[in-house]
């Protein structure tokens, strides 16, 4: 239960919101009542001023592009799974929408370029690799055009030169719409003008990446916790050499006391 939801206030087009907390935090869930997707049981949720159960419920998710956990991988062409829903612009805003996703590395490399069934069971089709399918979701979902875009843990199966190019394009896609943004990953969060951090459905954090990780509290505990890749095992025979070395110096400081206090 969401009891703090009023202290989000609003998210502003051209505005990156991250949300971010540990696992059953509320993180989907409040991204899903800001999209529409879920209604809230008390308070409320308002697009400019409108409450969003008073919205046709398929006018409102038309102005939503989200990146799903759990993206779907449609058995259609390339430029169908890009274009799903809302096709508009020609191929122009499919390749500008590949562009940005990182998708288009991956259409260069197909036998019909778009025009390739994204479905090896068929004919003429090919099988994507879970990295590749994530990379064409994201870009369905920038090719919509929507004025807010949520994406949900949207690099999770891609590399890490492919997950810097979405973050670092990301400013550029915000430009004209509202994105919300929820990850695990505290480095991705850089980005974003405010980060609000959840704590079993309570908002218990907001403020800018600088902010948070400087400050005390549960973001600092967990980007401190995110950034110590030492390996137990070396972490541990770290400690045992500066134990032996603090040994050292306490028998050596016990061997010069001894010899001072030798008659002379």
């Amino acid at each position: 239960m969401f009891t703090q939801v009023r202290n989000l206030q609003e998210v502003r087009r051209g505005e990156v919101l991250a949300l971010v907390g540990e696992n059953g935090s509320g993180k989907t869930t409040l991204s899903k009542l800001l999209s529409g997707l879920y209604l809230p049981s008390r308070g409320r949720v308002t697009w400019d001023g409108r409450d969003t159960g008073e919205f046709d419920p398929h006018a409102l998710w038309q102005q939503t592009a989200v990146v799903p956990q759990d993206f779907a991988h449609w058995p259609l062409t390339a430029r169908e799974n890009i274009t799903l829903g809302q096709p508009h612009g020609g191929d122009r805003t499919v390749h500008q929408a590949a562009e940005r996703a990182g998708a288009h590395e991956v259409v260069d490399h197909l036998r019909s370029g778009l025009d390739t069934l994204l479905a090896r069971e068929w004919f003429g089709g090919v099988e994507l690799s879970g990295g590749q399918w994530q990379r064409i979701a994201i870009a369905r979902a920038f090719h919509r055009p929507a004025g807010l875009l949520v994406m949900d843990e949207p690099t999770s199966a891609l590399d890490a030169r492919a997950e810097h190019r979405i973050f670092t394009g990301l400013r550029e896609v915000a430009e004209d719409r509202a994105v919300v943004l929820v990850t695990h990953r505290l480095a991705n969060v850089a980005i974003a003008d405010r980060i609000v951090v959840l704590d079993h459905g309570r908002i218990i954090q907001t403020g800018t990446f600088e902010e948070l990780t400087t400050a005390p509290g549960l973001f600092r505990e967990l980007w401190l916790l995110q950034n110590d890749r030492a390996i137990p095992a070396q972490r541990a025979d770290k400690e045992k050499e500066a134990g032996k070395d603090a040994g050292k110096v306490t028998e050596k400081e016990a061997e010069t006391g001894a010899e001072k206090e030798q008659p002379a």
